[in-house]
């Protein structure tokens, strides 16, 4: 299935800039999903307050290896929040590094398994990450999507399967 989508701003940062797709017909962001979602609930707010931390960290001191879990495999870019605290955390979210000064944050949820290929949520988040990155480096071997300090150039709507 053909899905259109657009790779939308959601902080404009010196050091470090935030995107999230958005998908056609859909109002709100991956990453605004993945808010909604757990931001009501009294659970998970100890969990929400570590990814947050983590990545004003990362707006802070840049995108460094260090603040992401690898996920995926080793031919895409696609990461986890929190690296940190991983035993105790019980929320993922899933991000592609396309730089240490841009960040495109995904969805998440619950991690319940040993890994996330283990869950069919969890799988299909870090799938379409996947899916996003390959586009944004086919676009970028072809100069039609820039990295500019911390801000992405070009055109960031397009279409993943």
């Amino acid at each position: 299935m053909r899905q259109n989508l657009l790779l939308e701003l959601l902080e404009d940062g010196e050091n470090v800039s935030l995107y999230s797709p958005r998908f056609e017909g859909e109002i709100y962001t991956e990453f605004e999903k993945f808010i909604l979602e757990y931001k009501d609930k009294d659970e998970f707010s100890t969990d929400l307050g570590v990814i947050f931390a983590r990545i004003n960290v990362i707006k802070e001191k840049f995108a460094e290896d260090r603040y992401f879990r690898y996920e995926g495999t080793t031919k895409d870019r696609v990461r986890a929040l929190p690296a940190k605290y991983i035993d105790s955390s019980k929320l993922r979210v899933y991000c592609i590094v396309v730089s240490k000064k841009v960040v495109v944050l995904g969805n998440g949820g619950i991690k319940n398994s040993e890994t996330y290929n283990e869950d069919a949520y969890l799988n299909s988040c870090v799938e379409t990450l996947q899916k996003i990155d390959f586009e944004i480096k086919v676009r970028e071997n072809k100069k039609l999507i820039v990295v500019k300090g911390s801000h992405l150039e070009g055109d960031l709507s397009f279409y993943i399967k």
